[in-house]
């Protein structure tokens, strides 16, 4: 089979993201930054600015981690990321993955809240030796997670 093939690239995208989303929810930075180019950009959900590199992902991962908490802010666990409607084209050398990103949890009682919904952006290439990377990825919260009711 054709690697490019729309079939196959799908896959190997659906791999890549889900990985991915594995790693985070293994709490593995390390992981998640192999599969980055090293020139990554990302438009993060909880930042403004523009990430730019592996160095700005790191010094993001450094403030969040000595912020305080937002004593306002509904406390909740993340237990599940799911992809939906993932969608994958090419445009020469690049592809461009769009997708819908659930995130289940749980508040510190292990009640579920209702999942948080994102719409996401990537744009990917391969590396020189052919392993596909994430060059760019926009995450954008459309529905915070919440309580169920």
């Amino acid at each position: 089979m054709d690697p490019m093939s729309s079939s196959a690239l799908l896959a190997d995208v659906h791999r890549l993201l889900s990985s991915m989303y594995e790693d985070y929810l293994r709490g593995d930075p390390a992981a998640i930054d192999a599969r980055l180019a090293e020139d990554v950009t990302i438009f993060d959900s909880a930042s403004d600015a523009l990430v730019s590199g592996l160095d700005g992902l790191a010094a993001l991962r450094r403030s969040r981690a000595s912020r305080p908490a937002d004593p306002t802010a509904p406390v909740w666990t993340e237990t599940a990321l799911s992809i939906a409607d993932l969608g994958v084209r090419t445009i020469g050398d690049v592809v461009v993955a769009t997708w819908w990103l659930r995130v289940d949890g749980t508040d510190p009682l292990g009640t579920p809240v209702s999942p948080e919904l994102s719409r996401n952006t990537a744009v990917l290439r391969r590396d020189p030796g052919g392993t596909l990377r994430i060059a760019h990825l926009h995450e954008d919260v459309r529905r915070e997670a919440g309580l169920l009711r």
